[in-house]
């Protein structure tokens, strides 16, 4: 049966999984600049639409409380 903590559950779950993927993406960002690559711009547009998303979502919790 489906209830509130399945939800919470599936939240805090999905809040864990997308700063692993930020931690990775942030990782090859700056592998590349180490090896002398540059930034991948790919990678660097992923990362940066994930911390816009997150920090938008942060501040309308805020407000909405």
């Amino acid at each position: 049966m489906i209830d509130e903590r399945f939800w919470i559950h599936r939240s805090r779950s999905l809040s864990y999984a997308a700063m692993a993927g930020a931690l990775m993406l942030g990782f090859f960002l700056f592998r590349g600049l180490l090896r002398g690559e540059g930034l991948h711009g790919d990678l660097l547009t992923i990362l940066l639409a994930m911390v816009i998303t997150k920090f938008a979502a942060m501040t309308w919790f805020h407000f909405k409380d």
